[in-house]
C-alpha cells in the first residue's frame, strides 16, 4: 500500500483502521511502544491454520511434528527476510522477548567470562538503554561503564585506549550495548557505532548489542542488516511491538560473531547432540559447536520452541505485508504524525503565557520530521499555570478515564530518566529514602521535580484523527486559556461514565442521562494544596485569594471531542444538550511533596 496523500501521512490507514481493527473503536491507543495492536486478518489466519492442520512437537519425527518442524525453518526465514537480513550471512534465534534476547548473550558473555584471566568481560552501555540492557552489568563483577552522551560513545571509539571507562584491560572480552530508539523519547541514536568498533584495533574483542525493540515496530530494518559488515553482532527484538501478536522475540545474530555464543555452559532440551550423565567427568556436545551438521539457533533454543506462536508470526508478516506494503511507508506515516504531534504539544500554552507542557527530547534541532532522529513516541509533563507540575500519574489517570491509553513513570528506562528530569545520584538516594519507587503508587513529584514522564507512541495503524483528539483532550483538560486560574482541576474521573460505557454517538438513555448528571455534582472550593513551592513563590494564578469559589473544569470523554471548526486556544467540547460533561474532582491530598 502505498501513501494516498501528500506529506507522506497515508489516509488508507483510516479505511483499514474501520476494517482491521474495530477493536480500536473504544478509545485513542497511544501507547504502541509498549505493544502495537494485532489486525484482524492476522487473528482470523492464525486460526483457519490452527483449525485446518495438526501440529505436533517438532521435536517429534511423525508427520503433525514435522508440518510444525517446517512452519518454524519457514517463518524463520520469513522474518529474516522481513529484516533484510541474508540467511547467509546472519541466524535467527526465537526467544521470549527482547530481555530475553539479552539475557541469552549476556549469560553466554558471562560463562566465556569465567575462561579469562580475570574472570570478568567489559561491559559498557549507553544512558538511554532500557531496564533490560542496564541489568547485564551486574554479572560484569564490577566491571562496567554507562556512557552519559552520544559524544562520550564517539570519544571512546576513537581513542579507546585514553577513555576512563573502568576497563583494566582494553583488549579483553568485551560487550557494548546500546539501543536503536530510546524507549522513552523516541530520539534514535547512531547506527554506526557497530561498525566503528568492529573496525578499531584496540577493540577486535568487543562485540556488539543492539537493542532494536523500540526502533524496529517504525523503521525498516534493512537499513541495518543490508550490509553484514556494518551490522551489529547481536541485535534483539519484541515481535509484538511490530505485529501486535504473536507475543514472541528473536534474537538475529550475524554468523560471523555467532560462534561465541555457542561456548555458553548450560544446555536445554533439544540444543544437544549427546549428554554423558554417568561417569567422573560427565560431558555434552552442543549442536552449536557442530556446524555445518547443525545450525546455530540449533544450539541455542532450548527446549520445545511456542511452534503455535511461530505458525501466528508467519500470518502476520503477511498480512502485515499486504496492509502497509513496506516498513518505509510505515516509517514515512509516523514521521508525519509524530511531528504533528509534538508541534500540537509544544503549541499548548496558559493564558499568561507560560506553556502548559514540557517536552523531554535531545532532538538537538527537534526535528521530529526527521525518520533518522526522532522515532514515534513522545515524553512529556503537564504543567500549571504556575510552572509546577501535574503528577504524571493523575496524568494517565485522567486520559485513561476519558479513553485515552498512555503510560507513564520511568518506563524502564532509569538513565533516560535520571538524565533528562536533572537528576543527580544523590537526589535519586533521596527519593528512594523517602519511599519512592517506581509503579503507579511512587511519588510522582518530589521536591518540585517529576520522578517520571508520561509517553504517548504512535504505530503503523495510529491517524491523524487520533492525534488530534490527543491534542483536544490536552487542550480542554490541562490548559487554562482564559487566565482565571486552575484549582488543580485535573482530577481522575473514577466515579464518572468512561468511554466504554458511553455510545460515541452520545445515543443514552433517560436513565443514562440521569446517572451521568447524578456523577457529576458542583464542587465547592478546592482545598489549598501543597505543591513544594513557599509562599513567595506561589504563583497568584494557582490561588487567587479574592475568588470565593473555584471554577467547575470540564473535562470531556473522547465521545464528546469532534473535530470541526472551533478556535484552538479554546477547551472544544461537543455541543450535547442532553449530556452535560464532567466536572473534575479535586485532587485529594494535592501532589505529594516531601520535605
Amino acid at each position: 500500500m502505498a501513501p494516498a496523500t501528500s506529506k507522506r501521512y497515508n489516509s488508507d490507514v483510516e479505511t483499514l483502521r474501520k476494517k482491521e481493527y474495530p477493536h480500536m473503536n473504544n478509545g485513542v491507543y497511544l501507547d504502541h511502544s509498549g505493544a502495537t495492536i494485532y489486525a484482524k486478518s492476522t487473528v482470523e489466519a492464525f486460526a483457519s491454520k490452527m483449525l485446518t492442520g495438526l501440529y505436533g512437537n517438532p521435536h517429534s519425527e511423525n508427520s503433525p511434528a514435522k508440518l510444525s518442524g517446517d512452519v518454524v525453518d519457514q517463518v524463520r526465514e520469513k522474518m529474516l527476510n522481513f529484516f533484510g537480513a541474508s540467511p547467509k550471512d546472519f541466524d535467527l534465534i526465537f526467544v521470549a522477548n527482547a530481555t530475553a534476547a539479552v539475557k541469552l548473550v549476556a549469560d553466554c558473555f558471562r560463562d566465556l567470562a569465567e575462561k579469562s584471566r580475570d574472570q570478568k568481560f567489559w561491559y559498557g552501555y549507553h544512558k538511554d538503554a532500557h531496564t533490560s540492557i542496564v541489568g547485564v552489568r551486574e554479572l560484569t563483577r564490577g566491571q562496567f561503564h554507562c556512557f552519559g552522551s552520544d559524544e562520550e560513545v564517539e570519544q571512546w571509539l576513537q581513542f579507546p585506549e585514553n577513555t576512563s571507562i573502568n576497563r583494566t584491560n582494553p583488549n579483553g572480552l568485551g560487550l557494548f550495548a546500546y539501543p536503536g530508539q530510546s524507549n522513552m523519547t523516541g530520539r534514535r541514536l547512531p547506527l554506526s557505532w557497530s561498525w566503528r568498533a568492529r573496525h578499531s584495533d584496540s577493540l577486535q574483542n568487543t562485540y556488539t548489542l543492539f537493542d532494536a525493540a523500540a526502533l524496529a515496530m517504525t523503521y525498516p530494518m534493512e537499513k541495518i542488516f543490508q550490509d553484514p559488515d556494518r551490522a551489529p553482532d547481536f541485535t534483539c527484538f519484541s515481535l509484538y511491538k511490530i505485529f501486535g501478536f504473536p507475543d514472541v522475540g528473536a534474537l538475529i545474530v550475524r554468523k560471523e560473531s555467532g560462534h561465541i555464543l555457542s561456548l555458553r555452559k548450560y544446555f536445554g532440551g533439544g540444543t544437544v547432540s549427546m549428554v554423558a550423565t554417568f561417569g567422573d567427568k560427565p560431558w555434552h556436545r552442543s549442536k552449536g559447536l557442530q556446524a555445518p551438521t547443525y545450525k546455530l539457533h540449533e544450539g541455542l533454543e532450548d527446549g520445545t520452541l511456542p511452534f503455535h506462536s511461530i505458525l501466528a508470526l508467519g500470518e502476520a508478516i503477511d498480512v502485515h505485508v499486504r496492509l502497509y506494503g513496506s516498513m518505509s511507508n510505515i516509517s514515512a506515516h509516523t514521521s508525519y504524525l509524530i511531528d504533528v504531534l509534538y508541534r500540537g504539544m509544544a503549541g499548548l500554552r496558559h493564558g499568561n503565557g507560560r506553556p502548559a507542557c514540557r517536552i523531554y527530547s535531545e532532538n538537538k534541532d527537534r526535528d521530529f520530521r526527521n525518520p533518522s532522529k526522532q522515532g514515534s513516541a513522545i515524553a512529556f509533563n503537564m504543567l500549571l499555570p504556575s510552572g509546577a507540575y501535574i503528577s504524571y500519574t493523575d496524568v494517565e489517570r485522567i486520559a485513561n478515564d476519558a479513553g485515552f491509553y498512555i503510560r507513564s513513570g520511568g518506563v524502564c528506562n532509569p538513565g533516560g530518566i535520571f538524565s533528562l528530569l536533572g537528576y543527580e545520584p544523590w537526589m535519586t538516594e533521596r527519593a528512594l529514602s523517602a519511599g519512592h519507587h517506581c509503579g503507579s503508587n511512587g511519588i510522582s513529584v518530589l521536591h518540585r521535580l517529576p520522578t517520571g514522564i508520561v509517553r504517548a507512541s504512535l504505530g503503523a495503524m495510529s491517524t491523524r484523527q487520533d492525534v488530534e483528539l490527543f491534542l483536544d483532550f490536552l487542550r480542554a483538560t490541562f490548559v487554562d486559556v482564559d487566565g482565571e486560574g486552575i484549582d488543580i482541576e485535573t482530577a481522575a474521573l473514577s466515579e464518572t461514565p468512561t468511554l466504554r460505557s458511553i455510545p460515541s454517538e452520545g445515543a443514552l438513555t433517560e436513565r443514562q442521562q440521569q446517572s451521568v448528571s447524578a456523577s457529576a455534582p458542583a464542587l465547592a472550593s478546592a482545598p489549598d494544596l501543597n505543591l513544594g513551592l513557599d509562599n513567595s513563590g506561589r504563583n497568584d494564578l494557582l490561588r487567587k485569594p479574592e475568588r470565593k469559589k473555584s471554577r467547575t473544569r470540564h473535562i470531556p470523554l473522547l465521545s464528546h471531542l469532534r473535530r470541526g471548526e472551533h478556535n484552538h486556544n479554546k477547551p472544544v467540547v461537543a455541543k450535547l444538550p442532553s449530556l452535560p460533561s464532567l466536572p473534575a474532582r479535586s485532587l485529594p491530598g494535592g501532589l505529594p511533596t516531601l520535605r
